[in-house]
């Protein structure tokens, strides 16, 4: 098994086996949100689970970040 680190989260393990290579895209969860998978047979796996989970860590970062407070005038 190898793993590489492609994002602040998301993590993608690769396996080799006598059927072929194939892996899992990993999005670290936090105290907030859970951890997801997305598992990889392809290339185009991977390119589709890779775009959905940093649509979702992008997504869970910005929710982190303090709303601004309404000014009036």
């Amino acid at each position: 098994m190898t793993g590489v680190i492609l994002s602040e989260r998301i993590r993608y393990i690769s396996c080799e086996d006598p059927d072929g290579n194939h892996g899992i895209l990993v999005l670290l969860g936090n105290d907030k949100y859970p951890t997801k998978t997305f598992e990889v047979n392809d290339q185009a796996d991977f390119r589709l689970g890779f775009r959905n989970l940093k649509i979702a860590e992008d997504t869970q970062a910005e929710l982190e970040l303090p709303v601004a407070e309404l000014v009036t005038a």
